[in-house]
């Protein structure tokens, strides 16, 4: 397991702009395909559209305000004539994005409300996670227990393709909180809490009949009686790398014990190899370390960059950190991204790999140079 330590981090690479559009905590970033575009999603209930043409100096396009509690998700369809939003409002808004500064909402997919959120005191739930399959044809929700697949190959009718559900054990699992679709449409991720299988891989090559392949375990569960107060473990957030081989998984829990006081919660960077979709192999991990006791630094976002050479992972303590993957078997720091105030949340590669986009707890976006 690879460690970064203190106090030699790695250099920090230059920030290219500070994007200051939204008031409350900003859940997600999403780049256009063609890489001029900038989505944000906010816990304000805004969506906020930014031309990055000049990275330097990006102007706010437009601000889309029809959700009605706070947006989890953003993400642009292949062409990039669609932008997806998810929402705590149990909703999927998709606009139409021909036209930046004059974007129309599409389509509502909703979701229905389960009624257990009402009995076992459940006040946080909706959408939180959103992935177009490769082709366009569906769209992926993560929401509650369960992913929902849609069919939005007729926006005029869309139509619920299959529900996933997540998990096997339905009343102790908590929300999927991540999905994403793997580069060749085969393949579908899904992270979540409060259930020991939390991230799962489904064989989607019907989407109408998916097929759970495999479980991936990425919290090491040694120290068993200190874990069970600690509570149940959490991945945060997956990505899969361009060319499918590979598997991230942000995670929110890895044992780690305090003498007699108990424990606490640390998060960790895990690759696997996926090649095999039935028999995923873990090649390395990788944590921050804790600033002290009570620090728990999870992992809340992963992203691969587009050439694959590069993972990026955001923090709970507010750090941005880029992992050479060239050799998947030993994840080496090779960049440390400061400047965020409050957790990172999200994390998005521009199509060129030129820039990071990252957002967080501190109501900013910002925008890092990589090369």
């Amino acid at each position: 397991m690879a460690f970064l330590r203190r106090p030699s981090p790695p250099p920090s690479r230059g920030l290219a702009a500070t994007l200051s559009g939204h008031g409350r905590a900003v859940n997600s970033v999403a780049f256009s395909p063609d890489g001029r575009l900038l989505a944000s999603g906010s816990s304000d209930r805004t969506v906020v559209l930014w031309d990055v043409t000049e990275a330097s100096h990006p102007i706010q396009a437009a601000a889309l305000t029809s959700h009605h509690r706070a947006v989890n998700a953003v993400a642009f369809s292949p062409d990039g004539r669609l932008l997806a939003s998810g929402s705590t409002d149990w909703s999927v808004l998709l606009w139409d994005v021909t036209d930046p500064a004059n974007p129309t909402r599409s389509v509502t997919l909703v979701h229905e409300r389960p009624g257990w959120l009402s009995r076992d005191g459940w006040r946080q739930g909706g959408v939180r996670a959103v992935s177009f399959s490769p082709d366009g044809r569906f769209i992926a929700c993560a929401s509650d227990r369960t992913v929902i697949i849609w069919d939005i190959t007729d926006l005029a009718r869309p139509s619920r393709a299959t529900p996933v559900t997540n998990h096997r054990h339905a009343w102790r699992s908590g929300p999927v909180r991540t999905v994403m679709f793997s580069p060749d449409g085969r393949l579908l991720a899904t992270g979540s809490d409060g259930d020991k299988d939390t991230a799962v891989l489904w064989d989607v090559g019907e989407p109408t009949r998916p097929v759970r392949t495999a479980v991936l375990r990425p919290q090491a569960r040694d120290w068993v009686k200190s874990l069970t107060s600690g509570g149940a473990p959490a991945v945060h957030s997956v990505g899969f790398s361009p060319d499918g081989r590979l598997l991230a998984t942000a995670s929110g829990d890895l044992g780690v014990v305090s003498g007699t006081n108990g424990s606490w919660r640390q998060g960790a960077v895990m690759v696997w190899d996926v090649t095999d979709p039935a028999h995923p192999v873990r090649t390395d991990a990788a944590t921050l370390p804790l600033a002290g006791l009570g620090d728990t630094g999870q992992m809340y976002a992963v992203a691969f960059s587009p050439d694959g050479r590069l993972l990026a992972s955001g923090c709970e303590n507010a750090i941005v950190t880029l992992w050479d993957v060239t050799d998947p078997t030993h994840l080496t720091a090779t960049v440390q991204l400061t400047g965020h105030r409050k957790a990172v949340q999200g994390l998005a590669f521009s199509p060129d790999g030129r820039l990071l986009a990252s957002c967080g707890f501190d109501t900013t976006v910002r925008l890092w140079e990589t090369r």
